[in-house]
């Protein structure tokens, strides 16, 4: 379909628009449920991993809500309405479907970058739950780190938004003329958070496939576990997408030629699409448990054996040097450390 010259798509139909608002918070919200019954029935406490997704899932449900409305309203997924005596200047035409749009807009600028953080927050601290085993550990501290880099970016963007227009609110949901004179730029700003959230998602998907292959699990069962920590890829593709129309979104700009209602949806809706999806991948390992009636409690004392075998073979040799010289190189020193590493390969064969 074609309007004005622009290719649009089904998101920017009505009827999609709200079966996303509402079907994915729907998703979300069963998806959080569901892992904190997984962790009553793996008997584990409930940590930080868990209750950011909490957060993550009442902010996604508040750009779904938003979408919802945004459609009764007409504000959302419909032709923008000329009035019928127009000013000669495009951008300075005022009316209630320009005030409404503008006003959701804002909103989601600020909800998404904090539901994302939430849900990256999320899959580190659950990396940490898993393979961090002392506080000066490098996985603990890259973990640690990555989670810092998130709260700050979070927060950047959040107050970045936020203070667009200094103090001057009214002009967010009034014209787009206002916005021009009044606010910055939101094409910087919202085309790094964009590059830096697939960035993000890049590593973080990354992280812990060799920390997993470090384990003293046979081949079968890494590549088992690598797999549904690879269902990560599915919040990449989705924030690449998102990358994708952003970048196409904002190349357009202010152009008088092009529906402005029409393209605020398309970024409205990737945006909940992504935020809906990264909630619901981020409860998939946890919910493995479900499907395959296993338990991660037996992966965590594996990582912990191995972390506390490789530490004992350190500090062993560590007191041989300070007795006598010892070469670094020396075998006997290579296969003490393997044999420490192990010395429990029960705790593996517990992971079905």
């Amino acid at each position: 379909m074609s309007v004005d010259g622009y290719d649009h798509g089904y998101w920017q139909t009505p009827g999609h628009v709200i079966a996303a608002g509402i079907g994915l918070s729907i998703l979300d919200i069963f998806a959080v449920l569901l892992r904190f019954a997984a962790r009553k029935k793996q008997r584990q406490p409930l940590k930080a991993d868990d209750w950011f997704l909490v957060p993550a899932t009442l902010l996604t449900i508040g750009i779904g809500v938003s979408m919802v409305y945004g459609v009764s309203k007409k504000a959302l997924a419909y032709p923008f309405e000329v009035p019928p005596d127009p000013p000669e200047d495009s951008l300075s035409i005022v009316t209630e479907q320009i005030g409404t749009e503008g006003a959701i807009q804002w909103a989601y600028t600020l909800l998404l970058p904090l539901a994302l953080g939430c849900t990256k927050a999320s899959f580190l601290l659950f990396y940490r739950r898993i393979f961090a085993v002392s506080t000066w550990s490098k996985t603990n501290m890259l973990l640690v780190g990555m989670c810092v880099f998130v709260f700050v970016w979070m927060a950047a963007y959040f107050f970045t938004f936020l203070f667009m227009c200094r103090l001057d609110f009214w002009a967010l949901w009034t014209t787009a003329r206002a916005i021009l004179d009044h606010c910055i730029a939101d094409t910087y700003p919202n085309f790094t958070l964009a590059v830096t959230d697939v960035a993000a998602d890049v590593v973080i998907l990354v992280i812990p496939i060799p920390l997993v292959w470090r384990l003293n699990l046979t081949t079968a069962k890494k590549i088992a576990i690598t797999s549904v920590f690879l269902f990560g890829a599915i919040t990449v593709a989705a924030s690449v997408t998102r990358l994708a129309l952003t970048t196409r979104i904002l190349a357009v700009g202010y152009d008088p030629d092009d529906d402005p209602i029409l393209l605020v949806t398309s970024f409205i809706y990737w945006g909940m699409v992504e935020s809906g999806i990264a909630v619901f991948v981020a409860c998939l390992p946890t919910l493995w448990i479900f499907s395959k009636g296993s338990s991660w409690v037996p992966l965590i004392r594996v990582a912990r054996n191995l972390a506390n075998s490789s530490i004992s073979s350190l500090r062993l040799l560590r007191t041989r040097r300070s007795k006598q010289s010892i070469d670094v190189e020396d075998p006997c020193d290579t296969r003490s450390l393997r044999s420490h590493a192990n010395s429990r390969p029960t705790d593996a064969a517990q992971i079905t």
